[in-house]
């Protein structure tokens, strides 16, 4: 088994949306790094822009220039801000290692619109296996033997085009009938793929007397080729093949490279999910790929409450600026819980129009010599409601009120 590098912490300070220094803790209670981490926030708030700093955290001065991206574009400069930094520590068997690269300081004097170099904390690549996905990913139409874009130019674009992973696969079917090592692995994602759809999809069959090998997709319906499966099908497929070949390519003498050690970003990974899979994404992931450390956004209440022993972190806008919030353990909550706390800025799971006529009740329970017009109002309203109400008496109403004064004090 190859040395596992995993993040550990990364730290931001006038870069996009963040102002002030801010640090991202990917660990778990022990204080070591956690394979799961799930960022939250809303739009705006800068969880891209986390993903986007560790992927270039961990390149050299020479890879970072070759990209061609300006990445001072991500500095946050003004006449008060006048540097800027995005340093990370990552972990590697007992040890830290402290990487990342900062702008030059600014001097007041210098004119707004004056250009501003960065240099690197060290001038080595950390032999990070990273991998990244952006919310733009999709299969690619251009052949594997097309040169692809790098971790970070990918990650960068509009146009996260992933590995054709209909050639992938025909190809990978041709080579396995070669060679017994490739072939276990083929068969490997092709038992991945079936365990992941196996509600949905009953087998993947290649079929090669038509003259071009083409791939089916047994469903309900009928057999379907790649690129007729839903969007939430394709997305998920294009970057977990994507990934899988990744692997395999990086580690061609191991007996299962995707149990080798890993770094995956996915923004927004529950992107173009149906809900059953939302809920299960997360195991499936951890099975699959045993000794992966995941950083991931997302914008599901499923999700968060599937992350069981996920480290959960929060970005909040305070002002121009976006903070960490304190983390919250929700682990045992309700999906309604998690969508009306914090973590999802208090969104009510009930209807808009529901929701007006429960504030309105409230307001008039607890208000001092009602009207008899209110009253019935109030008659109307707890009618209209039925047992939503049950859990909402005038002494339950009244004691929270009371804690919420106290609070405030």
């Amino acid at each position: 088994m190859n040395p596992r590098v995993w993040f550990k912490s990364i730290s931001l300070e006038n870069v996009r949306s963040f102002g002030t220094k801010q640090t991202i803790n990917f660990t778990d209670k022990d204080g070591k790094a956690a394979r799961w981490n799930v960022i939250l926030g809303d739009n705006g708030t800068g969880k891209t822009t986390v993903l986007k700093g560790l992927l270039v955290i961990v390149q050299n001065q020479q890879s970072i220039t070759e990209t061609g991206i300006d990445f001072t574009e991500l500095w946050r400069f003004d006449k008060e801000n006048i540097g800027a930094e995005i340093v990370g520590i990552l972990s590697k068997a007992d040890e830290d290692i402290l990487t990342g690269f900062t702008s030059e300081k600014w001097f007041k004097d210098v004119k707004y619109n004056a250009g501003c170099a960065f240099r690197l904390t060290r001038d080595y690549e950390i032999d990070v296996n990273i991998f990244a996905y952006n919310a733009a990913r999709r299969i690619s139409t251009s052949a594997i033997t097309e040169k692809k874009a790098n971790q970070i130019s990918s990650f960068y674009s509009e146009n996260n085009d992933l590995i054709n992973a209909e050639e992938w696969l025909v190809q990978a079917d041709y080579i396995s009938l070669k060679e017994e090592k490739f072939r276990r692995r083929y068969l490997r994602v092709m038992s991945i793929l079936r365990q992941l759809f196996r509600d949905e999809i009953f087998g993947i069959d290649i079929q090669t007397y038509t003259g071009i090998p083409k791939v089916f997709f047994k469903t309900h319906y009928g057999d379907v080729r790649l690129h007729e499966l839903s969007l939430g099908y394709k997305t998920l497929i294009a970057w977990m093949v994507d990934f899988a070949k990744g692997l395999f390519d990086r580690y061609p003498d191991s007996e299962n490279p995707l149990a080798e050690p890993a770094v995956c970003l996915v923004d927004e990974i529950d992107l173009h999910l149906h809900p059953k899979f939302q809920r299960t994404i997360i195991q499936f992931l951890t099975d699959t790929f045993p000794n992966t450390q995941f950083i991931v956004t997302a914008h599901s209440p499923l999700i968060v409450q599937s992350a069981e022993d996920a480290n959960v972190i929060l970005l909040k806008r305070e002002g121009d600026e976006t903070h960490v919030a304190d983390s919250i353990d929700v682990h045992s909550w309700r999906i309604d819980q998690i969508l009306s706390s914090d973590l999802f800025g208090g969104v009510s799971a009930r209807p808009p129009a529901t929701e007006d006529k429960m504030q309105r009740r409230r307001a008039l329970l607890l208000k001092d010599g009602r009207s008899k017009k209110e009253d019935q109002e109030l008659a109307q309203l707890e009618e209209e409601l039925g047992q939503l109400t049950s859990s909402e008496s005038w002494e339950a109403l009244k004691a929270l009120e009371l804690i919420g004064k106290a609070l405030s004090k």
